[in-house]
């Protein structure tokens, strides 16, 4: 049934991608016949791929015919931050065809006509025909779409896209700091690797905006050559690193997880080969192809229910159809809209961006709202415990007092009966002959009435439920550290119990539930060394020792903790009831609890208990 579905929405993808091809091929028939309509400026144009005599060759070819009334400055937008090479031919009438403008990978920022973030080219055209040929060749073998402007145009739309860009790029970095932030208050690792994913998309937007050119390497043009290349496969990784984060592909999809790791392992591919033919058109396919695979995954995790996956499923979507296809199809010559097609990234990153916040924020409440219920059901079982413990205790002492009353009665009777005795002793040094028989039996008979009730008096002290168990220390702290040997193990930690041979006599179900709390409180804030439990001798009593190795804590800290729902750190699992509960299990049963810190030597926490046998 689940595999039906992912056919279903696949289907559906692949049939809205052929519905937009479809749609955009007037567009792009109009652009082949005539890519940029300029009669708004007082010119015409018409283009045809067709190099000028002496062109170089290798070279993609404009030839554009314009036809000016009056003499004007245009600037010629090549509508990209860089290009492999780029050349300007001109021909006026009665001119030969003459280059005016190169511009090669190892062109420096410094080199170009005119300062921006795009490649501009001044033209100053005089009245009357002229013809233009623009050879180029772009990253990804893409397609040239210029645009002839006056300078006042020029630099309005720049503004414009000064403005959105630095409106996307505040956002993107607000984002961050604010992931970050939650992570560092115990988020999980998904929280990281979306705010990487963010510095990536913030470098990618910089670098394809021509931003980074101008303001970060102007001097170093090779770099920026192939910076495109590895900030895109750098936010691919990042996409990649938060869907196994965030999705859960290890522990839910194996299959899906395993996809995404040979992923990884092409992108890595790509990123050595930085350079080569192969490497750009790899780059290409890997960010298709990751569309697919991410939309699939992202629909799994939604009928599995995971918390904010609805949200996640629309940020990839949104990507995937409003900034990576019409871009893609763009680069290729296939703009699906009649304006920029370097627009569409950014709009698919707003997309995405917001989309992911809100999944965070989805699995965030989801998380607070389960581990609020997890303390909750924390705090009832100790409120059940502790209930239990008490009607325990009650029965106990309600039982040794009805086994006192009985034993008191029984001695109360024996009294009378030895006055008898004492009658009867006398009564048979007086008795007759005849009245020997007599004495004798009544003699017999309070005999064995006493023995009765010494009997009674001897089972009842025998049978009387005591207020505590008898407990061996030193084999009862090896069986109850047993239990904990396996997390122990897990983080490489050491769990030792100091022979002991003492004795005690204590409710043995209160001190298993304080030591469990203690040991596993100590194991899972220890990161390196071990824990260690042991037995000393105090005055009046025995102390119990929990030791450990851990960053230690602050006398405030020592206080705050033992009060209810505080943690001692976010960073691990816990819901902050351990040492409450032992502090109150503690105060309840007579036990002394005190605890001992130093930072970064460890801390002790010890329970001494004042009943003590050899």
């Amino acid at each position: 049934m689940r595999t039906r579905s992912l056919r279903a929405w696949l289907g559906m993808g692949l049939r809205g991608l052929l519905a937009w091809v479809l749609w955009s091929a007037p567009f792009y028939g109009a652009w082949a016949a005539c890519p940029a309509a300029l009669a708004q400026q007082d010119l015409t144009a018409c283009t045809q791929i067709q190099a000028p005599p002496g062109g170089s060759a290798g070279l993609r070819w404009q030839r554009i015919e314009l036809h000016s009334e009056a003499t004007l400055t245009r600037w010629l937008d090549a509508r990209v931050p860089d290009a492999i090479h780029l050349e300007l031919w001109r021909a006026s009438t009665g001119q030969a065809p003459h280059r005016e403008r190169v511009l090669g990978a190892h062109s420096l920022y410094a080199d170009r006509p005119l300062p921006g973030p795009r490649l501009l080219l001044p033209l100053e055209l005089t009245p009357g025909p002229h013809t233009l040929w623009l050879g180029y060749r772009l990253h990804g073998d893409g397609v040239l779409t210029p645009q002839l402007l006056s300078p006042e145009r020029e630099r309005a739309l720049r503004s414009q896209s000064d403005l959105l860009n630095g409106a996307l790029a505040g956002g993107l970095l607000a984002l961050g700091l604010g992931v970050l932030c939650v992570r560092l208050f115990g988020g999980s690792s998904a929280y990281l690797a979306y705010a990487l994913l963010l510095v990536c998309e913030l470098m990618l937007v910089t670098q394809t905006e021509g931003y980074a050119f101008a303001w970060l390497w102007p001097e170093s043009p090779g770099w920026n050559q192939i910076a495109p290349q590895v900030f895109a496969l750098a936010t691919l990784a990042a996409h990649v690193l938060l869907a196994l984060r965030f999705l859960q592909l290890r522990q839910r999809h194996p299959l899906l997880w395993r996809a995404h790791m040979g992923l990884s392992a092409l992108i890595g591919v790509a990123l050595m080969g930085l350079g080569q033919p192969w490497s750009e058109p790899l780059t290409l396919v890997l960010g298709l192809s990751y569309a697919p695979l991410a939309l699939g995954s992202a629909v799994l995790a939604w009928r599995d229910r995971l918390p904010g996956a609805p949200l996640y499923a629309l940020g990839v979507f949104a990507l995937a159809l409003g900034g990576i296809v019409p871009f893609a199809l763009g680069v290729v010559g296939l703009n699906p809209l009649p304006f920029d097609h370097f627009v569409y990234p950014r709009i698919g990153l707003f997309l995405e961006a917001s989309f992911f916040s809100a999944a965070l924020i989805n699995r965030m409440r989801q998380q607070q709202a389960d581990l609020a219920d997890q303390r909750l059901r924390r705090l009832a079982e100790a409120e059940d415990l502790l209930q239990a413990e008490s009607q325990r205790r009650a029965a106990l002492d309600l039982a040794q007092q009805q086994g006192l009353r009985l034993a008191g009665a029984s001695h109360d009777i024996s009294q009378p009966l030895s006055s008898l005795r004492f009658a009867i002793a006398a009564l048979q040094r007086s008795a007759t002959e005849a009245q020997s028989p007599i004495t004798q039996h009544l003699d017999h008979t309070l005999s064995y009435a006493q023995t009765l009730l010494s009997d009674l008096i001897q089972q009842t002290r025998t049978e009387l439920p005591l207020r505590s168990d008898h407990l061996e220390l030193g084999p009862w702290l090896r069986t109850l550290a047993q239990a904990h040997q396996a997390q122990a193990q897990a983080k490489g930690l050491t769990l030792r119990v100091a022979p002991c041979s003492a004795e005690i006599e204590a409710s043995q179900l209160i001190l298993a539930r304080i030591l469990n709390n203690l040991i596993s409180n100590a194991l899972r804030y220890t990161q390196r060394g071990g824990v260690l439990v042991g037995v000393r001798r105090r005055p009046g009593g025995l102390e119990i020792q929990v030791l450990d190795s851990g960053p230690g804590l602050l006398p405030a800290q020592i206080e705050r903790l033992q009060r209810p729902f505080e943690r001692g750190s976010n960073e691990h699992p816990g819901h902050g009831l351990g040492l409450f509960i032992v502090k109150s299990l503690c105060a309840q049963n007579g036990y002394r609890f005190t605890v001992r810190s130093r930072l970064g030597r460890g801390s002790l926490f010890a329970v001494t208990v004042d009943t003590v046998s050899e």
